[in-house]
């Protein structure tokens, strides 16, 4: 269930449809919006103050346009953005936060990582990036599946959210020395590969806590980011609902090469959910 959502918003533009998804979710859901900003703590008190005015304004200008609810409300803080958020996401319950798509700063993000892949590491609910304007309720779903437990809470997390929407997954196969073993990419090269992970996939989905309604995905034996295009095209998905894991501990965001891309990259609406 849908009933608290926060806005984390740093008063650009992106995050405008952040709010106006959020405000769309809180009808659907009959859900309590809190829209957030954060301000720099090291800032003069004065200079704090100013910009906690104009803040107000902006935010309760972007709500009246959105057509909010009037009991939204309207926070402003003073701290570290991350942990910040991540404070008011447990202060108010959260049961979603939503944000804008990420500003590129390659130089800083190469080493610390996007504020949305910090934001997915330090909370305990799922994160919604918004990328797309806001016309309707979502109407297409996306869900990969890795056979882990945070796919799973994905595909829920996704088919509460958007209930009426239409739900495809996918799942791809790696095929180690691919150039080698099936240069001319042939079924009968790859067909091992596939029944194997049939195998493994058929084993998985008797034993696998599923969501009711979660559709089984045919088996695609090519790199993630291929299977991921066709199925996106294919589909005509405008949300991507994908579970976070870490499975290199040396990864600057423990949240995998995959999802990391997902995150500063994304192709459309991206539910990030940790399992």
């Amino acid at each position: 269930m849908i009933k608290r959502i926060l806005v984390a918003s740093d008063l650009s533009s992106r995050s405008d449809r952040a709010v106006e998804r959020a405000v769309q979710l809180a009808g659907q859901h009959g859900a309590k919006i809190v829209v957030m900003t954060v301000i720099d703590d090291d800032l003069p008190s004065t200079v704090v103050a100013q910009m906690r005015q104009t803040a107000e304004e902006t935010m309760r200008a972007v709500l009246t346009s959105a057509h909010a609810p009037e009991d939204a409300e309207i926070t402003v803080e003073t701290g570290e953005p991350v942990r910040t958020i991540a404070e008011m996401t447990d202060t108010i319950g959260a049961d979603l936060v939503v944000l804008g798509v990420h500003r590129p700063r390659p130089f800083w993000d190469m080493f610390a990582g996007t504020t949305m892949e910090r934001l997915v590491r330090a909370l305990n609910c799922p994160v919604l990036l918004v990328r797309d304007p806001v016309t309707a309720p979502y109407g297409s779903v996306l869900c990969g599946i890795d056979l882990s437990p945070s796919c799973l809470e994905a595909g829920r997390t996704a088919m509460a959210l958007a209930p009426e929407a239409k739900i495809t997954t996918f799942h791809a196969v790696h095929v180690p020395y691919r150039g080698l073993i099936a240069r001319d990419e042939s079924a009968k090269h790859l067909a091992p590969f596939v029944k194997e992970a049939q195998a493994h996939l058929d084993g998985w989905w008797e034993v696998a806590e599923l969501p009711e309604g979660l559709p089984k995905p045919e088996i695609s034996a090519a790199s993630v980011n291929d299977v991921f295009t066709t199925a996106l095209a294919d589909s005509g998905a405008d949300l991507f609902a994908l579970g976070a894991h870490g499975r290199m501990p040396l990864s600057p965001s423990l949240l995998g090469g995959f999802t990391e891309a997902q995150i500063r990259d994304p192709r459309c609406d991206l539910l990030v959910v940790r399992g």
